[in-house]
């Protein structure tokens, strides 16, 4: 764990915060936690309680800020971003295969969660109003394959074919294949690089990611999951809140804004379409969204969700610094007057100035530096 985020753990607000992670289907206002301070406690919440955690920022940019904030706090590899499966909207028509693998990628690890590991979901509105297909659907439409198993390639290329896979002489997009003698290459819908299988006769020798672009390996595996585009699959849709279960805990930047949007999105592509059963089969609603969270912890920045009033509050009593430019008297100043009468206090900031500066400040005024990167 980053020295910060112990230094946040050790908090009183974060103490309350965890006792509240613990009740299911809770609804908790986290009251005056401004600016970065809730990726710091996010972290440390997530590394202490494990299981699935959702933020829901205001739009796409927004959530890969955060995603960044994450990155740096948490094991990067069970930090994730769930975009829409759509180049600029829905609305639109247009998927971005890098998308849907992203979607794919995300909904996989959901599936394959361990009981004692942690995954987040970093994502925006419009990404949470697209339906997904169902746990059960999602097995289906996967093959596990590992080392050592046999496997006929003509079964193999005959089950590719079925879920849609196409064929070809090499692989460079996902939902791509290619046989040449005892070699498979497959691009699978929930991963950024194309699986390798090596056979001898019917069993996997060897299972390797490669890169496209010098076709060199870069990693070894011992098993893989093929996913096809469960974008397209047919069959009935559930909302993503329904997919994530009630374990999942949702962390939201504004609630009402970012579920409002959802039914906006969903109107707009109703007023355009003559298919309003189509619209449903692809989009969810506000209502049937917060009905599928209702067994879901939900940490709120804003209580303002009419559906779901906050049932704890916790309040972090942070405020954001002052601006002062490079008035670094003012600074000097503002250090003593934040610390004065606090036991403990965090200065959360990005160092534009020379450290060893800010150093001398905070030790004239008696604070602690905690240097992270």
């Amino acid at each position: 764990m980053h020295k910060i985020v112990e230094t946040a753990v050790q908090t009183t607000p974060f103490a309350q915060l965890q006792r509240e992670l613990k009740q299911k289907g809770n609804t908790v206002y986290l009251n005056d936690l401004v600016g970065a301070a809730l990726s710091f406690y996010m972290a440390a919440a997530v590394e202490r309680s494990g299981g699935l955690h959702i933020v829901v920022a205001e739009d796409r940019d927004a959530a890969a800020y955060v995603m960044n904030d994450l990155y740096a706090l948490l094991d990067e590899k069970r930090v994730l971003f769930f975009p829409s499966a759509y180049k600029r909207s829905v609305l639109y028509g247009a998927e971005e295969a890098q998308s849907v693998v992203m979607r794919t990628n995300a909904m996989n690890a959901i599936q394959n969660l361990g009981d004692k590991e942690y995954l987040v979901l970093c994502t925006y509105p419009e990404a949470l109003a697209e339906r997904v297909v169902g746990a059960a659907q999602l097995s289906e439409n996967s093959i596990t394959i590992s080392t050592g198993d046999t496997v006929v390639i003509a079964d193999l290329v005959e089950i590719l074919d079925q879920q849609g896979f196409k064929r070809v002489d090499f692989v460079y997009e996902p939902g791509q294949y290619s046989v040449r003698g005892g070699i498979v290459d497959i691009f699978s819908y929930a991963e950024s690089r194309p699986y390798r299988l090596d056979f001898f006769g019917d069993e996997v020798e060897s299972l390797r990611r490669f890169e496209i672009g010098n076709q060199l390996s870069s990693d070894t595996l011992q098993s893989i999951d093929i996913i096809s585009n469960v974008n397209r699959a047919e069959g009935s849709q559930v909302s993503f809140a329904a997919f994530a279960g009630g374990e999942a805990a949702y962390w939201f930047y504004d609630a009402d804004y970012a579920l409002k949007k959802v039914d906006d999105l969903r109107v707009k592509l109703l007023n355009q379409s003559d298919e309003p059963q189509s619209v449903a089969e692809l989009l969810t609603s506000r209502r049937e969204f917060i009905a599928d969270m209702a067994d879901s912890r939900v940490m709120m920045l804003r209580n303002n969700l009419q559906e779901r009033v906050a049932t704890a509050t916790v309040v972090f009593h942070t405020q954001p610094q002052r601006q002062f430019g490079k008035n670094f008297e003012l600074l000097a100043d503002d250090i003593p007057n934040a610390f004065a009468g606090i036991i403990f206090g965090l200065i959360l900031l990005v160092l534009s100035y020379p450290y060893l500066m800010f150093a001398a400040l905070a030790k004239d005024s008696g604070a602690e530096l905690i240097a992270e990167g």
